[in-house]
């Protein structure tokens, strides 16, 4: 199943996938920023802020949003619907 992202992407985008959220967005300079959460409680699962990420520099919204993609396939290996 494929993910589809919507909104502007070179600044911030979503995609709504097996009921998580993904997020990218751009934040200063080249740096982006992503998260994944659920979509009902809105419970970030996981994000670039996180330490496993924290010296990673996400430089383009498609680095981003693959970072997040694969964040939320991983999390739906672990977490089936």
């Amino acid at each position: 199943m494929s993910i589809e992202w919507t909104g502007d992407l070179d600044d911030d985008c979503t995609a709504e996938w097996r009921g998580l959220l993904l997020r990218a967005e751009w934040m200063d300079g080249s740096r982006w920023w992503w998260a994944v959460s659920e979509a009902m409680s809105g419970n970030e699962i996981e994000s670039s802020n996180n330490s496993g990420y924290f010296d990673i520099e996400f430089s383009s919204g498609s680095a981003a949003r693959q970072a997040a993609e694969n964040s939320a396939r991983e999390y739906r290996q672990r977490n089936p619907t």
